[in-house]
């Protein structure tokens, strides 16, 4: 490797830059070619043309991130983009990313763990789908980068006292915009002013430290405001970017949340499906918090409506919660892959058979390399605080792939120091020191791939069920009238998962169009006692006595319909011709 880079830190090959780029690059083709589901996560672009049709979206304007929304919608209205490139794009970024990873380690290590680090986002599998995925998480490890790498220059003391302001202001910059991006990188705000403030060179003084701490401030305010101001101005509510902390953190912590699966509205996924627009859950949760309360509640009250609800439940058994806390300490550098978009964890599971990286590899180096480079703290201690400022977001919300994520760039960083370090041994013949490492290794390793594992198997076999079977399978085929194939799959779900309620409404809706009423029947008389709180059983079961021909039954099953759903206008109007 010594032959291919410079050991200097100061040093630059390009050629080793070029070649972390095209492995890069050359990783997400292979994944776009061979791997990639054809199914769009519809949220952004969905709200993107409606602002582009000069729609209002009200609340869900807070629900929504707003650096990618707008980004999203400048490429509709400017572009007239097919999402479909969107991926391409990003996929171009997250290459891009991993040179900034290599850029990093070069600072705060030195060129062969930057290039290892580099290599290691390059080929993590995980990482490239949630690139490809229309979410803002490639954005985020940009901005975080960038903001890292801007705060390391400011370290330095080579800039002219003229232009000590550029690095803390470009670094402020790129914090306020990771903020707007996703809003829990505000936790790395005071730590970005305490390590500019204690952690320069002796040579800088202290009004120079105070100065970089104020620009560092007033530049990620100036990005943040804007955003507060906008929805203060169009809802009349104080949010400073988003308004669903309240909601994610009782999905991590109210009562009945898992360490991999947050808690949730009774029936929320039924709910869901049948709603008009996607990641209806966020209105859903203002809905219920309003319903609770007796009034209407804005999104902020909202909120703080479900952030109590959370509390009272932590408050009644603090022994369960400090269970909770552990077990999320341990799936966050757990090697399972945890996704809530069905596509993605298709795409995980295909990306399995495949060459790339798993996250347990590089969590357990990135574990190993933390403790070996702690003797220098604080030439570190800028990625140690990224990577606890993620784990502490993941223990105060959930620790799903997509919240630990930005942590991977630092704990890769980490890693290639491990590995570094290790060949280090070996070359000067420290072969117990080495030894001893390696059972480390092989601890860390261990805690990453052997914990929990039946909770995790329980966990796969539901993701498997309602994600691949019922989400990517059945639902596609059924509004393509494949219908007898859509009941093979949904047969397969119901297999795995005999309580999963929609399974059993969308088969009774496929046996019905083929004519198998009694089997119809059987189902929809499933979904009422799986879920005898919504509509939708004695809805289809109505519908299906309509069909043959019995209007008494028909409506007694579609009264009850619309005294759990009043609004629903199909119903209403059989009802009023039956009448």
């Amino acid at each position: 490797m010594s032959a291919f880079l410079h050991t200097k830190e100061s040093g630059q090959n390009y050629g080793a830059f070029l070649f972390v780029f095209l492995i890069g690059i050359g990783a997400r083709l292979l994944f776009l070619i061979c791997l990639d589901e054809p199914a769009l996560f519809a949220k952004y672009p969905f709200f993107a043309e409606r602002l582009v049709e000069g729609k209002d979206i009200g609340e869900r304007l807070v629900d929504l991130s707003p650096l990618y929304l707008y980004f999203m919608t400048a490429l509709k209205k400017v572009f007239d983009v097919d999402w479909t490139y969107v991926k391409f794009i990003q996929s171009f970024m997250g290459a891009l990313n991993c040179l900034l990873v290599f850029a990093v380690g070069g600072r705060v290590f030195r060129q062969e763990v930057g290039f290892l680090a580099g290599l290691m986002c390059a080929l993590y599998g995980n990482l490239i789908i949630l690139e490809s995925t229309l979410e803002p998480t490639v954005f985020v490890l940009t901005f975080n980068l960038l903001a890292v790498y801007g705060l390391l220059r400011v370290r330095e003391d080579g800039d002219p006292p003229a232009r000590a302001w550029v690095w803390p202001l470009l670094a402020g910059l790129f914090v306020g915009l990771s903020i707007i991006t996703k809003p829990n990188f505000l936790l790395f705000l005071p730590v970005g002013g305490v390590w500019l403030l204690t952690c320069a060179v002796r040579t800088v003084t202290l009004q120079r430290r105070l100065a970089n701490t104020l620009f560092f401030f007033t530049a990620a305010l100036l990005v943040v405001i804007p955003v507060t101001v906008r929805n203060y101005v169009k809802l009349h509510d104080f949010v400073l970017v988003t308004a669903d902390a309240g909601k994610v953190f009782f999905h991590g912590n109210g009562g009945g949340a898992t360490a991999l699966e947050g808690t949730g509205l009774p029936d929320e996924g039924f709910l869901e499906e049948g709603a008009n627009e996607p990641d209806y859950a966020h209105v859903m949760y203002r809905k219920a918090a309003s319903k609770s309360i007796g009034r209407a509640l804005s999104p902020s009250e909202s909120s703080e409506f479900w952030i109590r609800r959370a509390l009272d439940d932590i408050i009644s058994d603090p022994v369960a919660y400090m269970k909770l806390e552990v077990k999320k300490l341990f799936y966050f550098f757990n090697d399972y892959e945890m996704h809530y978009i069905a596509s993605a964890y298709k795409e995980y599971k295909a990306s399995i058979a495949f060459p790339f990286i798993r996250y347990g590899v590089i969590a357990s180096l990135g574990l190993l390399g933390m403790l070996l480079a702690f003797k220098n703290f604080k030439r570190h201690s800028l990625l140690y605080a990224v990577v606890f400022v993620y784990l502490f977001s993941g223990m105060l919300f959930l620790v799903q792939s997509r919240y630990r994520t930005p942590a991977v760039p630092y704990l890769c960083l980490f890693a290639g120091y491990a590995i570094y370090a290790l060949k280090e041994m070996v070359v000067s013949k420290r072969f117990k020191t080495a030894a001893a490492v390696l059972i480390f290794l092989g601890l860390f390793f261990f805690l990453t791939r052997f914990f929990f594992t039946d909770e995790i198997v329980k966990v796969d076999r539901w993701q498997q069920a309602t994600k691949i079977h019922y989400q990517m399978g059945a639902e596609p085929l059924f509004k393509s009238r494949k219908y007898q194939q859509a009941i093979t799959e949904l047969d397969q779900c119901i297999a795995m998962e005999p309580s999963f309620s929609p399974a059993y409404n969308l088969r009774g809706k496929s046996y019905a169009v083929l004519g198998r009423y009694g089997e119809a029947l059987t189902d929809f008389n499933k979904v009422m006692s799986l879920s005898p709180n919504l509509a939708n059983g004695y809805k289809d079961a109505g519908f299906l006595y309509l069909l043959q021909g019995d209007s008494q039954k028909a409506t007694s099953y579609l009264m009850k319909a619309l005294s759990l759903d009043p609004r629903d206008a199909k119903v209403q109007e059989v009802l009023a011709s039956l009448k």
